[in-house]
């Protein structure tokens, strides 16, 4: 046989692995990598917008207070009058360290007449820039004129290097200058405060000189900021050569604040990282296809000689088998397959057979129900009632027509019991109306026993047995139907007081149940029991107790079946 292209281990399976192990583990994988990617830049952009806060609130504050107390001191017009006696110089100083030591920080005060007369010094010696004639023309002295009475800042180098901040104010009495007051805070007071935090800081003045720094990147040779914020924008976010910069703007731009992080060996790391995952990825999926492919090399031949097998079947061919002898599950499937198929011949041998029984006890049981002498008996008591009981007739007209049409009914083998029960009532009902009160019976079934199925037309030739035996010496007859669930079977008892059967009548029913063909006029228990035998095997079958003179008793078992003992033991618990 020609052999036929699958794909069951080729590609099947390596696809199964692929969409539904490997590449979901890989998106996970890479999705937490972004997630945690996230969640560090996010962490990064909120540390260095807090630690930039924070430096601006410092300064914001300095400004602040520093300019608070230059308007103070510009409004006592003792100080700017002439030379300060010492009792004054003391006051000042004690006013502006006041102010200092609450911020925790250190500086310097200096107050002028003009810009060439001191008349208080913060140090022994005055800063270059606060002396001679050339820096009060380009200087803080220059700045403070032209701004007079507002608020001046500059970055100033000092001799030996150090940067400094100065903050300085011109003051006016009646519009005319009277004198400067100039305040210098020392850079290196603040390294303290740069070391402590995590961000790289740099603090400039409106012209771009640095004040104090952590990082040269973005300094030029004259320590000057190489990047700008307009004049539009008091808040400047950007990554630029590996780093993350924000940079913030105080008191109107004359101090800028600018906080930024390396993310040049975090970035490696993450693309790094990502590549390695890609890599051992694919390793793995080369590794799947190569070894899943040789698997399927391996087993290929077992697996065609299960696909021809079935393919034989599926054609009708109910002698192939398959012989597989690799001892494993290819073996185990093979050796279920030939069993199944010799279990499978069996079945169909006994369904063909109960078949053709069913098909007789229909048949025999519409003679039965339709023959003219029991039409005309039934019509007639019909007639008769409609004049006299015109609700009995209705009554009988429905029993009549829900068997005819559950006789007539030919699409189902197995019924619930229920079904077949409220078919063989309907038959009970007939019966009554034809022997009236000579005969009477009863039904108690339990809830779950009614929803076992049961071959059709199960319960009727065991009523019709009760009533051909039960009236031989009786003028009243009493029948008794019920069905429970016993362990894993379901049993159904027809059971009479009528006139019981000879012993050497019971002896020939029970000799005809052990028979596999029909030999006596008993063919309705008899395709009972038979029936039974063919559908449910030895577990199930009829049994008879019968006493002359004190009625028959018939017992029908019915195995369960797994949804009906699953029912079984919900209730049980």
């Amino acid at each position: 046989m020609k052999k036929r292209t699958h794909s069951y281990f080729k590609d099947d399976i390596r696809r199964m692995l692929l969409l539904y192990a490997f590449l979901p583990a890989m998106v996970l994988t890479f999705l937490l990598l972004f997630m945690f990617f996230f969640y560090w830049n996010m962490e990064l952009r909120n540390t260095v917008e807090a630690e930039n806060n924070l430096m601006a609130e410092k300064f914001q504050e300095a400004s602040l207070n520093y300019s608070d107390f230059m308007e103070e001191l510009s409004q006592d017009e003792e100080v700017f009058s002439g030379e300060l006696s010492s009792s004054q110089r003391a006051e000042i100083y004690d006013r502006f360290y006041s102010v200092s030591n609450d911020m925790k920080i250190n500086g310097d005060l200096y107050l002028f007449l003009n810009e060439k007369e001191p008349i208080l010094l913060g140090r022994k010696n005055l800063p270059y820039y606060l002396g001679g004639q050339s820096y009060g023309n380009w200087g803080i002295f220059n700045m403070m004129k032209a701004r007079k009475e507002t608020l001046s800042v500059r970055v100033m180098e000092e001799s030996e290097g150090n940067m400094q901040l100065v903050f300085g104010r011109q003051v006016l009495k009646e519009g005319i200058p009277v004198g400067y007051i100039v305040i210098v805070m020392d850079g290196r007071q603040f390294r303290v405060l740069l070391s402590e935090q995590s961000s790289q800081t740099v603090v400039t003045d409106a012209m771009g000189r640095a004040y104090i720094t952590n990082n040269y990147t973005f300094l030029d040779n004259l320590n000057r900021m190489t990047l700008e914020l307009t004049p539009e924008e008091r808040i400047l976010e950007t990554q630029k050569d590996g780093y993350y910069l924000r940079g913030t703007e105080i008191l109107n731009g004359e101090l800028r604040i600018y906080s930024m992080r390396n993310i040049n060996s975090q970035m490696s790391f993450f693309f790094t990282l990502g590549g390695v995952l890609l890599l051992v990825f694919g390793l793995i999926i080369l590794l799947v296809l190569y070894s899943t492919k040789k698997m399927a090399a391996s087993k290929t031949e077992d697996l065609y000689k299960i696909i021809d097998a079935f393919k034989g079947a599926q054609e009708g061919d109910f002698t192939v088998k398959t012989e597989i002898r690799s001892h494993d599950e290819f073996q185990t499937i093979g050796d279920s397959f030939n069993e199944m198929l010799e279990k499978l011949k069996v079945q169909i041998e006994r369904n063909k057979e109960m078949t053709e029984r069913l098909s007789a006890t229909q048949l025999r049981q519409l003679r039965s129900q339709f023959n003219p002498h029991f039409l005309y008996n039934t019509l007639d008591n019909i007639r008769f009632m409609v004049h006299f009981k015109p609700e009995d007739a209705s009554n009988m007209i429905l029993s009549l027509s829900n068997l005819l049409r559950y006789s007539l009914d030919n699409q189902r083998e197995e019924v619930p019991l229920s079904l077949d029960m409220e078919y063989t009532e309907n038959y009970l009902k007939i019966m009554k109306f034809r022997y009236g009160d000579r005969l009477s019976y009863a039904v108690n079934m339990e809830e779950l026993a009614k929803e076992v199925p049961i071959p059709k037309l199960l319960i009727q030739p065991m009523i019709e047995n009760a009533i051909k035996y039960g009236y031989v010496g009786k003028d009243h007859l009493h029948v008794s139907i019920s069905a429970y669930v016993r362990e894993k079977e379901m049993v159904l008892v027809c059971e009479d007081n009528g006139a019981g059967m000879k012993k050497e009548t019971e002896e020939e029913i029970l000799q005809l149940l052990s028979k596999d063909a029909e030999s006596s006029s008993h063919l309705g228990l008899f395709n009972i029991h038979r029936r039974l035998k063919l559908r449910y095997g030895d577990e199930a079958g009829i049994e008879i107790i019968s006493s002359e003179g004190a009625g028959t008793r018939v017992e029908v078992s019915v195995p369960l079946l797994k949804e009906i003992e699953s029912m079984k033991g919900a209730e049980a618990g």
